[in-house]
């Protein structure tokens, strides 16, 4: 492995344990907790990436005006440099539900989402 790798492998670790320690306690399930881990955290946990940073309401702001459909219609078709479904094809529409809602920080809109 070079360099360059390892550096990224440890990076991904070392968030990926502090971020599934955050998904516990804000109401995501074991399983979308990973596949934040696997997925979401290799874009929205990197600043030089552009795309936005978990944990940071100025990066949200004006996009969760948007509501939680338009974001959702977002992730599945792609936007920008995200791909079509976040590279997340594990993911159901419920999981990216609250993974939008925990990245985005918007409340649960109750869309019968059991735990």
């Amino acid at each position: 492995m070079d360099l360059k790798m390892h550096r990224i492998v440890c990076f991904l670790i070392g968030t990926g344990a502090a971020l599934l320690s955050a998904a516990s306690a804000a109401d995501l399930t074991e399983r979308q907790a990973q596949l934040l881990a696997n997925n979401c955290v290799q874009c929205h946990a990197r600043a030089e990436i552009g795309a936005p940073i978990m944990g940071n309401p100025a990066d949200w702001k004006e996009r969760s005006k948007q509501g939680e459909e338009k974001l959702l219609a977002n992730v599945i078709v792609g936007v920008r440099g995200m791909p079509p479904l976040g590279y997340c094809s594990a993911c159901t529409e419920q999981d990216f539900r609250a993974l939008i809602r925990f990245m985005a920080n918007l409340p649960d809109q109750g869309k019968g989402e059991s735990k």
